[in-house]
């Protein structure tokens, strides 16, 4: 027969020791103690204690934050100017005011107030009426106007003579000139030539540059001598310019 293993023999457990009760006073203490501290505010100078921070782990997913709104850009002062339509587009139609030309304007304006002149002014013909104004006329070189106009009507006899542009003045079916009596340093006299037709070559008689007209000055009864004969071949040709 086997033999009989023998167990082995374990030590007797130890029964738990009793903790004592505390007593009714204890508890009581206690209990007092702890609602005081929880009634007593928190010290000025030391701030609460932070919150620990949970430790990672595999939790609910944090939420995403909310995207920042930009801020819309401010409407700048001046509003930037519209651009311009191209040459080609319908909307240029109206055109642009020319940059004056003070010379063109004046020279405009003065031949506007001649023709206004021209038909307001009264034209008084004949030879009574000019012996008139030169009877009343006040001028410096009255003398000098009287010979210049025997000498133009005694260079042909088809020219005649009348009041116009306020002045005594020479004609054949056109105006052949007139006297300027604003001028006070000299007789002076404006002679025509319409479409520069006539016009003699430089000389010591006629002054200026325009293309239909030339001015006489004569400073001196021995002045118009010296220019009689240069007055008289030009009333001349002048005449038969008009016959040819």
């Amino acid at each position: 027969m086997a033999a009989r293993t023998k167990k082995p023999k374990t030590a007797p457990k130890s029964a738990p020791k009793k903790r004592p009760k505390p007593s009714v006073k204890a508890a009581a203490v206690a209990k007092a103690v702890s609602k005081k501290a929880a009634t007593k505010p928190a010290s000025k100078g030391r701030a609460a204690p932070k919150a620990k921070a949970a430790p990672k782990g595999k939790g609910a997913p944090k939420a995403k934050a909310a995207p920042k709104r930009t801020a819309a850009p401010r409407a700048k002062a001046k509003a930037k100017a519209a651009p311009k339509p191209p040459a080609s587009s319908p909307l240029t139609t109206t055109k642009r005011p020319r940059k004056s030309n003070t010379a063109r304007e004046a020279l405009k304006a003065r031949a506007m107030k001649k023709a206004i002149a021209e038909v307001i002014a009264p034209v008084e013909s004949g030879t009574a009426v000019v012996d008139a104004y030169m009877r009343d006329v006040d001028h410096p070189f009255k003398a000098e106007m009287q010979v210049v106009r025997s000498i133009i009507l005694g260079a042909s006899p088809k020219i005649a003579e009348r009041i116009k542009w306020n002045a005594p003045s020479f004609y054949y079916k056109e105006d052949l000139g007139a006297f300027h009596p604003r001028a006070t340093e000299f007789a002076h006299l404006i002679l025509l030539f319409p479409g520069g037709l006539g016009i003699p070559p430089k000389g010591s008689l006629l002054e200026g540059k325009q293309k239909d007209r030339r001015e006489a000055k004569f400073f001196s009864l021995a002045d118009i001598e010296a220019k009689r004969p240069a007055l008289e071949r030009l009333v001349r040709s002048w005449v038969a310019l008009r016959d040819a």
